[in-house]
């Protein structure tokens, strides 16, 4: 873009709106000066891994770099492919990741303990899953006498729900 006032390259571009419309002025450093506006001397330095930085802790929070050097010694998952593929590995990973787990489950969920809705409306529910839960151990012992009673047990409590 060229200054409106010597066709140099524009520097410095400003835009006001004055009655609802809009108004553009492109200018070079040495035409501003020249229109009393005030410009620094040099620009300002800026490290790119610094304004990054900022920008990560602007937008993410501090614990970010503490979170990003966390692994599970368990299934050896690292806190940010967890936050890149949305899945913990194991059930330890939310003791390890806790600090960057406990906001993201407050501000998703509302809470950080999980109360099943199931469990509430029909307390034999859990009955049920217990008792699928040992047909399953039994079948796998073949334990086939156990299993009919654990399967007729089920049996009866479908008929009952």
């Amino acid at each position: 873009m060229t200054c409106e006032r010597c066709q140099d390259e524009a520097t410095v571009h400003l835009t006001e709106k004055i009655d609802g419309r809009r108004r553009e002025l492109h200018l070079c450093a040495e035409c501003a000066r020249k229109a009393g506006l005030a410009l620094p001397a040099a620009a300002p330095k800026l490290a790119l891994d610094a304004v990054v930085q900022n920008l990560i802790v602007a937008h993410v929070g501090e614990l970010v770099g503490e979170l990003a050097n966390l692994t599970c010694p368990h299934c050896r998952l690292k806190y940010m492919q967890f936050r890149a593929r949305g899945r913990l590995g194991c059930p330890h990973d939310y003791r390890v990741f806790a600090p960057g787990l406990v906001p993201l489950l407050n501000r998703v969920h509302g809470a950080t303990r999980h109360v099943g809705k199931v469990a509430r409306k029909r307390p034999e529910a859990g009955e049920r899953l217990k008792l699928r839960a040992q047909l399953r151990e039994a079948v796998d012992r073949e334990d086939y006498e156990y299993a009919a009673r654990l399967r007729d047990q089920l049996r009866l409590k479908g008929a009952d729900a």
